[in-house]
């Protein structure tokens, strides 16, 4: 049931123009970054260059991608539960002999399997440079997971946030408001007069640090995971909710 309703939204996602849309952009943008960090590059001399060809795509092509799937997950999810609660379709899910868990699940998986083409970007264009120059494969991989599993968390906030009202549009803005407050709340260390670890641990963007780095730690991935899994029990508790209404 849960790959039932996963291929109901990919098929959904893959027949309206939103999604190539965005893949199309993302591609131009990254595309430019990327000519930009080689033209950068090759204009520096030896001595001149403080990291590696690998490290500076990582560090500006990668980082980009993720701020591309944060504006992307929103746009992908609005319609996943909010669409269906406008028209009426999520009641005739919700009627049929499914738990909410396999509903919440499946719909993840559908977003999940939209938004991997957008975290697989930075790879195309990379692809150019095979056979031409040594790159740090490992590295690569470290980022392209590192990006893959921030934009699930995207997907997940996004996810919920499609749960909380009938207007697409709402919960768009939502959506955007819990992923900016996870992208800034790290910065508070640096307006506080003590160290705020805390507030550093939260943001996603520290973790996904680590990743572009070529560093794949355990308490990175169980960060992105945990708000995964938060997120999705707050749209099956919201669900739940909604169904006892």
């Amino acid at each position: 049931m849960i790959a039932a309703i996963a291929g109901r939204e990919v098929r959904g996602g893959v027949v309206t123009p939103l999604l190539w849309v965005l893949l199309g952009v993302g591609q131009i943008v990254l595309a430019w970054i990327f000519l930009q960090v080689i033209e950068d590059f090759s204009g520096l001399g030896a001595d001149e260059r403080g990291a590696s060809l690998t490290q500076e795509l990582s560090m500006n092509l990668f980082a980009f991608a993720a701020v591309i799937a944060m504006l992307a997950a929103p746009l992908l999810a609005m319609r996943v539960l909010s669409g269906e609660l406008r028209d009426g379709s999520f009641d005739l899910i919700t009627s049929a002999p499914v738990r909410l868990v396999q509903v919440v699940l499946g719909k993840l998986l559908g977003l999940a399997i939209l938004i991997t083409p957008l975290c697989l970007l930075p790879v195309v264009n990379l692809v150019i440079l095979g056979g031409v120059t040594t790159l740090d494969l490992g590295q690569l991989a470290a980022g392209t997971l590192g990006l893959w599993l921030a934009g699930l968390m995207f997907c997940a906030v996004g996810l919920y946030a499609s749960s909380l009202t009938a207007q697409p549009g709402a919960a768009v803005l939502v959506a955007f408001g819990i992923l900016l407050l996870f992208s800034i709340i790290g910065r508070a260390d640096a307006l506080a007069a003590q160290d705020l670890s805390l507030f550093g641990w939260l943001s996603w963007n520290e973790h996904l640090f680590w990743f572009l780095l070529g560093a794949v730690r355990l308490s990175d991935i169980a960060y992105f995971l945990l708000f995964i899994a938060f997120f999705l029990a707050l749209t099956h508790r919201r669900l739940s909710n909604r169904r006892l209404q």
